[in-house]
């Protein structure tokens, strides 16, 4: 970009002087152009140095309508040659320049226009080939940088180093942290809209002013890619940096999920043979433990959602791969996936995924297994983390998410039949309750909530919503029907586990 100010330091202009329009030096010009006529601004189209000897403008509203189109087509300003046409810039001119910073430049002897024009046009010229060389040695960076899959952050790095100005870039997805170059006193966005070319903006209503461009991968936004401008006019050397980075970036997008979805499927056949072929081949228990670096201090769990690929899973598989290693299977009805890590982190996975569960209530269900170390246990943590998905469905607690090793009684319930748990433990215990002829399921909930704050009537009561002398009623006739020592140490102990087992297998029919 050329600036008045520049022009004004070019030898040729050493014996101009400026005189209105000073705080609009920094306007950019993009050619030369003479003319006289009033209305030369209709043939204007921004940018443009007006040269003029001021033949034409020999009246008041003559030299009105010639300044105020030249600032109102956004010429970047006008140069006077003052002599017998017009002697000195009148006092209203330098008035309507002044109020809009546009550049009054007079010279008071004769001067060859076309020398002048030769000159900064020459300078442009100049200037155009050398941003051509900036662009052409980006290009290069960026192919290189693709090249090596240095990834994203070297890309906007080749960017900052060549227009040397703050750089970010704020991908679409919450999870994925912006990338900066430079400083930046507060981050522009995050972004809803799509900026198809460089979009000049101002955050906030007021500066700064930047210049933004959106990356689309196949028409979906992936990322705004933002430049500090400084100014109000769009560089030609910054919109079209901007429009070869966003370029590189969607290429490094595309890159990454082609080499993703390859991956993904690599994972899936992978899984598939260790899971649900009747006798594994032995050697695919060595390309697991090779393929996700499986080593000897390393652990693993498996884990089954009740959903099949969505969003919110997306976003937490994609977080777990920052601290471990994530082997998927995706079915149209749930979600498989083995994570391969330290055993610190493994072990907290569950408490972990709680964690992010109780933000995406999308999420769905997640069952894990137990931690396991060999390839061969496969089976095993697949069955224990489809049990503990069966236990997390009927369970509110821990937002959705039970792991095997935590199930507690569950893992009882579970290592039996229906039938069995029916006739050893359910119907010994809550069939007096169910054939009483009262309201079963309300007495059921009365039990529940009683023995589980068997030391607080008050808490009981206010948990069911009810009067305490209504839950000494409901009590008194509970005693009647399960015997006056349903509340002693073992019966309560037999209830709950009868109330736990009833429940879930009710859940699960």
């Amino acid at each position: 970009m050329v600036t008045v100010q520049e022009i004004l330091e070019r030898p040729l202009f050493r014996t101009a002087r400026i005189v209105a329009g000073h705080a609009g030096l920094t306007r950019s010009v993009e050619w030369v152009h003479i003319g006289e006529i009033p209305q030369l601004a209709d043939f204007l189209k921004g940018g443009e140095l007006v040269l003029t000897t001021g033949y034409g403008l020999t009246t008041d509203d003559r030299r009105h309508q010639f300044l105020k189109g030249l600032i109102t087509v956004g010429a970047s300003g006008l140069v006077l040659e003052l002599g017998s046409s017009l002697p000195d810039v009148p006092p209203d001119m330098m008035a309507l320049a002044d109020a809009h910073h546009f550049p009054v430049i007079v010279f008071h002897h004769p001067v060859r226009f076309l020398e002048l024009s030769q000159d900064v046009n020459g300078l442009l010229i100049s200037r155009h080939h050398r941003i051509l060389d900036d662009l052409e040695t980006l290009a290069l960076r960026l192919r290189q940088t693709l090249l090596n899959t240095e990834g994203p952050n070297a890309i906007v790095a080749c960017l900052y180093e060549l227009l040397e100005v703050p750089v970010l870039y704020r991908p679409r997805d919450d999870l994925d942290p912006p990338i900066t170059w430079g400083t930046w006193e507060a981050l522009p966005g995050p972004f809803k809209d799509i900026a198809l070319n460089p979009l000049l903006e101002e955050e906030g209503g007021q500066g700064p002013v930047y210049l933004r461009q959106t990356v689309l991968v196949f028409g979906q936004p992936r990322g705004d890619l933002v430049v500090k401008s400084g100014t109000a006019r769009i560089d030609e050397r910054l919109y079209l940096a901007l429009d070869h980075t966003t370029a590189a970036l969607a290429q490094d997008l595309i890159r990454v999920e082609t080499l993703e979805r390859t991956r993904r499927r690599e994972d899936a056949v992978l899984l598939e043979r260790l899971l649900f072929d009747e006798e594994p081949d032995p050697i695919l228990y060595k390309r697991f433990r090779a393929r996700y670096h499986l080593e000897p201090h390393h652990t693993y769990r498996l884990f089954v959602s009740s959903q099949g690929p969505n969003g919110a899973l997306e976003k937490v598989l994609l977080h777990l791969t920052d601290s471990a290693t994530v082997a998927r299977l995706e079915e149209s009805s749930r979600v498989v996936a083995v994570v391969i890590g330290r055993e610190t982190v493994i072990r907290n996975l569950p408490d972990q995924l709680a964690a992010w569960a109780r933000n995406l209530p999308q999420l769905g269900s997640l069952g894990l297994s137990a931690l396991h170390t060999d390839p061969a246990q496969l089976r095993d943590a697949f069955s224990e983390a489809h049990d503990a998905l069966l236990v997390s469905q009927c369970h509110a607690s821990d937002a959705g998410v039970a792991s095997y090793d935590r199930l507690g009684v569950y893992r009882w319930i579970l290592a039996v039949s229906r039938q069995d748990a029916e006739r050893l433990l359910i119907e010994p215990e809550l069939a007096t309750l169910f054939k009483s002829g009262h309201d079963a399921a309300l007495l059921l909930d009365t039990l529940d909530t009683l023995l589980t704050h068997i030391d607080s009537k008050l808490a009981a009561a206010a948990t069911l919503g009810i009067h305490r002398q209504t839950l000494y009623s409901r009590i008194q006739l509970l005693q009647e029907i399960l015997g006056p020592d349903f509340l002693s140490p073992e019966r309560r102990l037999a209830l709950q586990l009868a109330i736990t087992a009833y429940r879930f297998w009710q859940r699960h029919r």
